[in-house]
């Protein structure tokens, strides 16, 4: 399983979600293509940039080959700068509030419904899971500032400047997280900012904005204020961490491949303005096998065989009893199960059923195997099946099944030991 963290430790913005996917690995073809197909004057550029000294990328929106007025260095926290909900352009970043310190003046002019972005998203061409994605987030931001302003969500506006801009960062966004080709998404704790207010079109605004508070509750999302005094996730990166989530934690186990930075449009002197990618693999499939365990001391002796049995049946790769010395002196067993997952779940139900556990220890391990093979060996007339192990191309073990050698030995009316020696003699015989 292929799994991404999404590390949120300086904020989040658009443009910063946008190079950190692109510098992890996010086809940038993909994204333009994504992009234009919803409006064709629009495209992204990345360059390479530095935030305390730490490398990062940095996207850039472009309309008609220009640089998005809203992508200029000192215009906030990033460039997803949005506007208030019906009222044109405030300060904030994708359709509402808040867009980083240093950016509050407004704009007037005409805006987009959010019933008419709704409509070029369904209506462009654009990948099935793309526009679900970027649907999903412009939803967010709608019912965020629906709620921010007391209005219905399909009243929200976005001014026509903004809505370019949120149009590329959440389309693009969208567009290299499919592209990754990502199974599970874990966004760490998100950082909002606080500090003093912003003058919005409208006034003063607190930070986190209100809009900013409703996304991440509606996702269930953990938060905290951070350490710069200005705004540090904007409506637009908080809706595409709500719509990327598919939890909320630390760094999950896994092996790494990748990592990206993506760069905000500030340089603080408070935090490095980045946020960071790491892509790799799920230690769930570095696990390819499972044990269980559980310590039994109250359990018939004379029915572990059976359970063992029973255990092998129900597709275990082997099961093994140690004795054991539980507390009170109490002498007892560890029942050990080594299992795939296919098979996982029929094996806890036998052991809960065929003996007297009432919980299980479970933990992944890497199985290391021989090539393995079988044959049929001849021994004074009688028959033999042998497993014969490779490594490295070599034969390493070849090992009679032991029933067939008993049973030779009780016909041939010879010890079992001395079957044994030849079964295993003709086995290396057949590969010598």
């Amino acid at each position: 399983m292929r799994v991404a963290w999404i590390d949120c430790s300086a904020g989040a913005s658009g443009d910063m979600l946008l190079g950190a996917f692109i510098s992890a690995g996010a086809d940038l073809n993909a994204v333009n293509a994504a992009v234009a197909a919803v409006d064709p004057s629009l495209s992204v550029t990345v360059t390479q940039t530095a935030r305390h000294q730490i490398a990062a990328t940095k996207a850039t929106v472009e309309v008609n080959g220009t640089p998005h007025p809203e992508n200029i260095p000192d215009a906030g926290h990033g460039h997803d700068h949005g506007q208030e909900a019906g009222v044109g352009h405030g300060h904030g970043h994708g359709l509402g509030e808040g867009g980083g310190a240093g950016h509050g003046h407004g704009h007037s002019g005409p805006t987009r419904a959010w019933a008419e972005v709704r409509r070029l998203l369904e209506e462009a061409q654009l990948d099935d899971a793309v526009r679900a994605r970027a649907l999903d987030t412009f939803g967010r931001l709608a019912r965020a500032e629906a709620a921010a302003h007391g209005v219905e969500p399909d009243t929200v506006h976005f001014h026509e400047v903004g809505a370019l801009d949120a149009i590329a960062d959440i389309v693009g966004v969208a567009a290299a997280s499919v592209s990754l080709d990502l199974d599970h998404i874990v966004v760490s704790t998100i950082v909002l900012g606080g500090g003093g207010q912003v003058r919005g079109q409208h006034g003063r605004i607190p930070i986190p904005g209100p809009a900013v508070l409703h996304l991440v509750s509606e996702a269930e999302a953990p938060v905290t204020g951070g350490p710069a005094p200005y705004e540090m996730t904007t409506p637009t990166g908080a809706a595409l961490l709500a719509t990327l989530a598919d939890e909320f934690g630390p760094l999950p186990p896994m092996r790494i491949e990748q990592t990206g930075v993506g760069a905000g449009g500030r340089d603080p002197v408070e935090v490095p303005n980045i946020l960071r990618v790491v892509l790799g693999a799920s230690a769930d499939e570095l696990a390819t096998e499972l044990v269980y365990e559980t310590n039994v001391d109250d359990l018939d002796p004379r029915i572990w065989p059976q359970v063992l049995a029973r255990l092998m049946e129900a597709g275990a790769a082997d099961a093994w009893l140690t004795p054991i010395l539980m507390k009170k002196g109490r002498p007892a067993h560890t029942l050990s199960v080594l299992v795939g997952s296919a098979n996982a779940e029929t094996v806890r139900a036998v052991i809960l059923a065929e003996t007297s556990a009432i919980g299980l220890r479970e933990f992944g391990i890497r199985k290391h195997a021989a090539d393995r093979e079988f044959a049929t060996v001849d021994v004074d007339g009688q028959s033999i099946h042998v497993k014969i192990a490779r490594y490295g191309g070599q034969v390493i073990n070849v090992q009679p099944e032991y029933d067939d050698v008993a049973a030779a030995a009780n016909v041939l009316k010879k010890p079992v030991k001395s079957v044994l020696a030849k079964a295993i003699a003709a086995g290396h015989d057949l590969w010598s």
